[in-house]
């Protein structure tokens, strides 16, 4: 029993740039991109040795959507240069959620909505 706690499979992310100067695809607001790398990996005595499952996403500042971004650009991101972000290099991550987020006031509400219940906003 010597050897439970040495290696094991955890999962990780971790912010790998931004990118500046663009268009939501959601809101239509002016605003920069968080460049998010998702990984699983096994480690031994806390070293990870392989990683698989890596996946990229793109964060809006405004108004919070997540999207997954096209592999090979989140791995040139990665190698730290800069392609550009275009809408077909996004797939929209967070169907489904069971609210709204309003961007005007960053409240959550009920998706039947039209209007923002804290400030009004029109959707």
């Amino acid at each position: 029993m010597f050897f439970i706690g040495v290696f094991g499979i955890n999962d990780a992310q971790k912010p790998i740039g931004t990118y500046n100067n663009v268009v939501c695809p959601s809101c239509g607001a002016y605003t920069h991109f968080e460049i998010l790398k998702a990984y699983t990996y096994f480690h031994i005595f806390f070293i990870p040795t392989f990683k698989w499952n890596i996946r990229y996403f793109v964060k809006p500042a405004c108004c919070g959507n997540i999207y997954e971004l096209d592999p090979s650009i989140g791995a040139q991101y990665e190698k730290g240069q800069s392609p550009e972000i275009r809408n077909e290099h996004l797939i929209r991550a967070d169907y489904g959620l069971p609210y709204k987020i309003c961007e005007n006031c960053g409240a959550r509400f009920d998706p039947s909505y039209n209007f923002c219940p804290y400030c009004g906003r029109k959707f």
